[in-house]
């Protein structure tokens, strides 16, 4: 595999979380009583820029057609979202010089209120 940023060829295993079949898959009542897919959880990291990826098992297609949850659709999550943004920003001293990144943003819920604020990712 080659990483998705820099293109390098990526052989750094990080961490390996064992296996997982998709998150927030519906199954049919025909699908219960077959197994379902199960998919390896080996995270590896670009030994040229650092970022840490998977594989890719599964076309995003597959995964989020049907997804169940969107951080963005609930509005309590959104206000708490902000309210942490506005905590960061002030504990850590976060200004137009520095750079945020969001982890497992789902749909970016989060960083679109450090971009309301100016600050770079």
């Amino acid at each position: 595999m080659n990483c998705r940023f820099c293109d390098q060829e990526i052989n750094t295993l990080f961490v390996s979380l064992g296996s997982s079949p998709l998150a927030n898959s519906y199954l049919s009542k025909e699908q219960l009583s077959k197994a379902e897919p199960f998919y390896p959880l080996d995270v590896y990291v670009c030994d040229k820029c650092f970022l840490v990826q998977l594989f890719e098992f599964e076309s995003p297609e597959n995964i989020f057609s049907d997804y169940a949850y969107f951080s963005s659709y609930s509005q309590t999550w959104l206000k708490h979202a902000q309210v942490y943004t506005d905590k960061m920003i002030s504990s850590f001293e976060i200004n137009k010089n520095s750079l945020v990144i969001e982890i497992a943003s789902n749909d970016g819920y989060l960083l679109q209120y450090f971009i309301n604020k100016g600050i770079p990712f």
